[in-house]
């Protein structure tokens, strides 16, 4: 009786540490500014029929390029959007689910073949700005070429 007690108790916490560490749920500090005209996006840009986002902005306008970023409600759904001003046609789109987690979330690239990667806050962007990527904004590198 004392041991199943002992085992439920020690399941219970586990299984509760194991569920926070896989969920994955972050925000961006980004995101925590009121949203502005200037953060709509451009007409005929989307993340797609089923992504339903609690906040899109534009965090970063560099080389010709829009960056707009957003993320759900439970922090479990981010997505990543390159807007190119001069070839609007060009757009590209690209969300990470399941949790936004650290490090690297997602990479997505256009017709330019140009590759754009988002970020989790704070995560060391040494190794993908030594392969090649510039930094525009703390969340978003972008290849050189």
């Amino acid at each position: 009786m004392k041991n199943s007690k002992f085992a439920f108790l020690v399941t219970t916490v586990v299984g509760g540490l194991l569920l926070t560490g896989c969920s994955g749920a972050s925000g961006f500090t980004a995101l925590e500014r009121p949203s502005a005209a200037s953060d709509d996006l451009p007409e005929g840009v989307n993340f797609g029929p089923e992504t339903h986002l609690a906040k899109v902005l534009m965090v970063a306008e560099a080389n010709g390029k829009k960056h707009f970023l957003g993320q759900d409600e439970e922090g479990r759904t981010a997505c990543l959007a390159v807007y190119p001003v001069d070839n609007p046609a060009g757009w590209h789109s690209s969300c990470s689910v399941g949790g936004t987690g650290r490090g690297e979330i997602l990479k997505t690239s256009g017709p330019d073949q140009k590759a754009s990667v988002l970020v989790s806050d704070g995560f060391d962007t040494k190794d993908l700005e030594a392969s090649g990527f510039t930094k525009v904004h703390a969340n978003i590198l972008v290849s050189d070429g």
